[in-house]
């Protein structure tokens, strides 16, 4: 379903503001990143979107560096005006 959102994009651009302040959760960390995306579809036309990526990372003990990564756990995104 996520993938067929992207049928009709050739291109897409993401445009990040300063992310807010780091947030803690029983053995994770959490930021909210504003974004700015523009996606190009087929016919040439442009769909703008704005909204906040939430980002995850564990900071257990014995996590590994895959886990202590930042990845994105939620996003909140709506279609924006040209």
């Amino acid at each position: 379903q996520f993938a067929d959102g992207f049928a009709d994009t050739t291109d897409v651009s993401v445009d990040t503001d300063a992310p807010g302040r780091i947030d803690a959760a029983a053995g994770s960390r959490f930021i909210e990143v504003p974004v700015t995306i523009q996606a190009i579809q087929r016919d040439g036309s442009t769909r703008r979107f704005a909204g906040v990526y939430t980002l995850r990372r564990a900071v257990v003990d014995g996590a590994t560096a895959d886990q202590r990564a930042w990845r994105i756990a939620s996003a909140q995104l709506h279609e924006a005006q040209p």
